[in-house]
Order: structure tokens, then C-alpha cells, then sequence
């Protein structure tokens, strides 16, 4: 389920990526590469030359991108090196499917520029690469897009540089702490521990627990886990981790790993949490630690 949830938007973004930069070489309304050309200019020999080599790059790009993709479903034990790889999937796709198209809209404004096509007027030069709009002299923060649809934030303005450098430090800064969150959670296990205090304490970040030896209703060592559904945690092939919604438990807190019973099952008033130790015999042993202590409190 995972993998599906990641991979729709990669595909939904590899579709749109081709929908809006695959036909630019067949042009549109006078738009070829984002160059704004007079008539007759299209059926120039070397543009027509540029139109063969943006198509046989893009083309490429385009099955090596998606080839990419295939090492991914099998990275599902490994969340945390899934989920860079995906990032960096994302991020390398985007820029390298349009190193063919800036490449063909410099050559195809060079060519303009060397016959003399259309004037200043045009603005070719303020979209740098075809897509991106820079101009100071022209106040407007929005702008038409040359390329797709809808509107496109002038650089050139305070306002315009303010939104695109604060909208890429913020994706920047979520995305670096996302990445972070992930890599503990694969490097850091759940931790769960005795106090002198009588209390049990589970150690784990986002998600630590604790609460009283006194409060636990129901003490038991099961060896399979009902179904459940996620509500507010982590769940890999591996591990499960945080809030879950659990078949004829409800609320449940799980830190477990997965295909290692047996496991700790503890009813309180408010619900259950649910651990375990990766190595089995550890899980015993912390079992019959809590058998104990709860036998003493009573």
C-alpha cells in the first residue's frame, strides 16, 4: 500500500512533466521552445534540426527516468533509503528532463537573434530558459505562462523573489526534517523500561509513552497481531511504530517489529500498547519482568 501511495504522484508528475514539455517542439500559437516566432519561421531547416534533437533527447530522458523507477517497489523493507531514493528520483527527473528543452530554447532564440526574427518586444529574453519569467522592468508579479498553464511568478520583482526563495526554503527545510525524522526512525528501535517509580517507559521519538505499573489491566505474550489500520505512527514492511487503530482492540499504541514474535500485549483503561524486542528472547524476558512487577503492585 506504501509503494502505491508513493508511486501515484511520481507517475501523475512523470505524466504531467511529458504532457507539457513533449509537444513544445511541434510549437504552439507561434511558441516554439518558448520563442515567439514569426510566420514561415517554423519551417526552417535548422530549426527543424533543433525540433529532431530536443525530441530524440527528451525521448531518452524520458525511458531512463522511468526505468529509475523500477529498483523502487523492492526497496520496501528499507523505508528510509526508499524514501531518499524517491525524493531524489523526484527531483533528478524534473531537472534533467529540462536540460533538453533549455538547451533548444537557447539555440532556437540564437537562431532568431542570427535572421533577424521579431524585436525586443517580444520579452524572449525574459524568460532565461522558457519557462521562468525574470524582468524588472515589468512590475507585475504574475505573469502568463509561456509553457502550460496559468500564471508564472515574475522574478524580477522584490515580491516575485521573496515568494520563490521563501517557497524553496520552506519545501527545503520540510523535506530536510522529513528526511531526518525517517533516517532515526531507521536507526533508533523503542526502548521500553522498568523505573524504580513503578512505571513503564518507552523511549522513542515522536511517540514516547509511559504510564504506571498499577494501570495495567491485562498483562499477555501473543504471538500473532490483529489487523489494524494506521492513525497517527510509522509502518514499513519492518516496523510499526505510534497510534493504530487495532480489530477488537480499538485504540493501540504499537512498537514492534514486525515478523518477530512473540509480543507484548498491555491493556490499560484508555487502550493497549502493543512491543516487542527484535530478538525474541528479550521480549520474554521483559515479559516476565512486567509479570512481576505487576504481581507485586497487587
Amino acid at each position: 500500500m506504501l509503494i502505491i501511495v508513493l508511486l501515484l504522484p511520481a507517475i501523475i508528475l512523470y505524466g504531467a512533466i511529458l504532457a507539457i514539455y513533449k509537444p513544445q517542439s511541434k510549437g504552439k500559437n507561434g511558441i516554439v521552445f518558448g520563442i515567439a516566432l514569426p510566420p514561415g519561421a517554423e519551417e526552417n531547416g535548422e530549426l527543424q534540426a533543433i525540433r529532431q534533437r530536443y525530441d530524440k533527447q527528451f525521448s531518452r530522458i524520458s525511458i531512463w527516468t522511468l526505468a529509475a523507477l523500477v529498483p523502487f517497489p523492492f526497496m520496501y523493507d528499507w523505508f528510509g533509503m526508499l524514501f531518499i531514493y524517491y525524493l531524489g528520483w523526484i527531483f533528478a527527473f524534473i531537472f534533467v528532463a529540462v536540460i533538453p528543452f533549455r538547451q533548444a530554447f537557447r539555440d532556437t532564440l540564437a537562431l532568431k537573434k542570427s535572421h533577424g526574427w521579431g524585436s525586443e518586444d517580444d520579452d524572449d529574453e525574459s524568460w532565461k530558459n522558457g519557462f521562468t519569467y525574470h524582468n524588472p522592468s515589468n512590475k507585475r508579479f504574475l505573469v502568463p505562462k509561456r509553457i502550460g498553464v496559468g500564471m508564472t511568478v515574475n522574478t524580477g520583482t522584490l515580491a516575485g523573489q521573496i515568494f520563490v526563495w521563501g517557497l524553496c526554503g520552506a519545501v527545503a527545510a520540510l523535506l530536510g526534517f522529513v528526511c531526518f525524522m525517517i533516517v532515526r526512525a531507521e536507526l533508533t528501535s523503542p526502548v521500553l523500561t522498568i523505573t524504580s517509580e513503578q512505571r513503564v517507559q518507552i523511549d522513542y521519538p515522536m511517540y514516547a509513552y509511559d504510564f504506571e505499573i498499577a494501570d495495567i489491566q491485562e498483562l499477555s505474550l501473543i504471538d500473532r497481531l490483529p489487523s489494524g489500520s494506521k492513525t497517527n505512527g510509522e509502518a514499513t514492511g519492518k516496523y510499526a511504530r505510534g497510534h493504530f487503530r487495532m480489530k477488537e482492540l480499538g485504540k493501540t499504541r504499537l512498537y514492534i517489529f514486525k515478523d518477530h514474535p512473540p509480543y507484548i500485549r498491555i491493556k490499560l483503561e484508555d487502550g493497549y500498547v502493543i512491543y516487542n524486542d527484535k530478538v525474541p528472547a528479550k521480549t520474554r524476558q521483559l515479559y516476565d519482568s512486567l509479570q512481576q512487577e505487576v504481581g507485586g503492585s497487587r
